[in-house]
């Protein structure tokens, strides 16, 4: 199986690799009916393990720059590939500058081995994102053929699915906000890439100060962007479905009490 150099101290030890994108496979063969909201899951799981290898990898870049080993430009080439894009790395070096460890054995090979386990995880992330998205957008839901029992079924998965919007526009929200707080993008600016409300975005901004300027990027936050409008539009499609399912439901005559479906809040 593959997982990510096993040592003492590691903190990259419990993260597999292998174990994700086969997880990630297992969604792909799903198909749109199941995998949907699947791929959203897994997409949260990868994001974990990023997460955890983005603050060992900063941890290490903050150790060669706090040692006068690697200047930014080094650090920029082997975070970002460039050696001029000393922005991110300067950040990168503030924020872990009181939490680095006092001795990292062999650092500047340890930097590439994290930085190499961030990017794969990062493609990996894109992927799931995407499968996601595409997922959404193709998905139909299996009704069934009793109106009654369709109303139903139609407000469970709308129910289910507003849970996971609340959850991922969150952290798009999240994110956007880091973006304008760490890494100087304006308001407008975000706002239009991340396609929220400005006051959603403006509130995060406390929670963003407390969060790594690397935890954000603006390829997240256009994917969760995406992954929220898709999930948006099959609610709006399950709540046509539940009202045309109410509308058959008192064609029959059914009694209203028996109808009466709650809408989610």
């Amino acid at each position: 199986m593959e997982t990510t150099r096993a040592r003492v101290g590691d903190p990259l030890a419990h993260i597999d690799l292998g174990r994700l994108r086969a997880d990630l496979r297992s969604v792909q063969r799903l198909g749109t009916s199941g995998g949907a909201f699947n791929a959203c899951a897994v997409s949260a799981e990868i994001r974990q393990a990023y997460r955890t290898a983005l603050a060992a990898r900063d941890d290490a870049a903050a150790y060669l720059h706090g040692s006068r080993v690697w200047s930014r430009a080094d650090l920029a080439e082997a975070i970002c590939a460039y050696s001029e894009h000393e922005g991110r790395p300067r950040l990168v070096a503030q924020w872990c500058a009181t939490t680095a460890p006092q001795h990292l054995y062999d650092a500047g090979h340890e930097l590439l081995r994290r930085q190499q386990v961030v990017t794969e995880l990062r493609e990996l992330l894109t992927e799931a994102r995407r499968t996601a998205i595409r997922q959404l957008n193709e998905a139909r839901l299996p009704l069934p053929d009793d109106p009654l029992a369709r109303a139903r079924k139609a407000t469970d998965v709308i129910f289910f699915a507003r849970h996971h919007l609340d959850y991922i526009a969150a952290n798009r929200n999240l994110y956007a906000a880091n973006l304008v707080v760490h890494h100087g993008w304006d308001l407008d600016e975000v706002i239009e890439v991340a396609g929220a409300d400005p006051g959603e975005v403006a509130d995060a901004f406390a929670e963003a100060r407390e969060h790594p300027p690397s935890d954000a990027d603006a390829r997240t936050v256009r994917e969760l962007a995406l992954i929220t409008a898709a999930i948006a539009a099959r609610i709006e499609h399950w709540e046509s479905a539940r009202a045309e399912a109410i509308a058959d439901c008192l064609a029959t005559g059914l009694d209203t009490e028996r109808i009466a479906v709650p809408v989610p809040v």
